[in-house]
């Protein structure tokens, strides 16, 4: 049977969202064993003496991550959207989740790339804040940093009055005038482009999520900076 649209009945009672979501949480199952095995053939002693294929392993990881990433902001957003996330806010120091974020990024640069990322500051910063929800946001901005730096990213994290905020900055040729002019206000998922925005559209929901008395967490997007690039700015009351 077929609705009057032409589309099989079983599809039209079909709830997508739920089936995308179920798909993508497989894929991630997927994608962890491929990883897995990537790191096991990493250690095999021939490798250590091929650096085309410790090069060849490192992108394979290092684009895994940024896969595995990717799925999880969609699965955040599914949650968020279902009304099934509920933040687990909880008091962090704010140097020790910089560290985190540069344990996991170092190691699948390379030593020239790993050099430039310079992570600093946060010590005897606290916040309330979802640690994880707040980690990828940072993971996003650095591989967008990395993306288009011209060797240097730095990663910071002050006090801006009440709000604690992390910065990512770097020495690439900044954020385009027209995004800069839109705002983070109005990230929204571009499904016709060639870029989906994805990466910004859920930094902007997930730092929403963060709320004190009548402030909530925001994202701010500028130009110069100590490095005179872009600078992302992720900013929690």
């Amino acid at each position: 049977m077929t609705t009057p649209e032409g589309r099989p009945d079983s599809l039209a009672t079909l709830d997508f969202a739920s089936l995308f979501a179920s798909g993508i949480h497989e894929i991630k199952n997927q994608l962890f064993l491929l990883l897995s095995a990537v790191e096991e053939v990493s250690k095999e002693a021939w490798v250590r003496e091929h650096a085309s294929a410790q090069a060849a392993l490192s992108r394979l990881d290092q684009g895994g991550a940024q896969i595995g990433q990717q799925l999880s902001r969609l699965l955040g957003l599914y949650r968020i959207a279902q009304g099934h996330y509920q933040p687990d806010i909880a008091y962090h120091e704010a140097a020790e989740l910089l560290q985190d974020v540069a344990l996991e990024v170092k190691p699948l640069l390379g030593e020239q790339r790993a050099a430039g990322l310079v992570v600093e500051g946060g010590e005897a910063l606290y916040g309330f804040f979802d640690r994880e929800l707040v980690r990828g946001i940072l993971l996003n901005a650095v591989h967008n940093a990395l993306r288009f730096s011209a060797g240097k990213v730095r990663v910071t994290a002050i006090k801006e009055g009440d709000d604690l905020c992390f910065r990512v900055e770097d020495d690439g040729p900044g954020f385009p005038p027209g995004m800069l002019e839109r705002g983070t206000g109005q990230a929204k998922l571009d499904l016709q482009g060639g870029g989906t925005g994805l990466g910004l559209y859920f930094s902007a929901t997930a730092a929403a999520l963060h709320r004190n008395k009548e402030k909530s967490g925001f994202i701010r997007l500028s130009n110069g900076g100590t490095l005179n690039g872009a600078v992302f700015a992720l900013c929690l009351p």
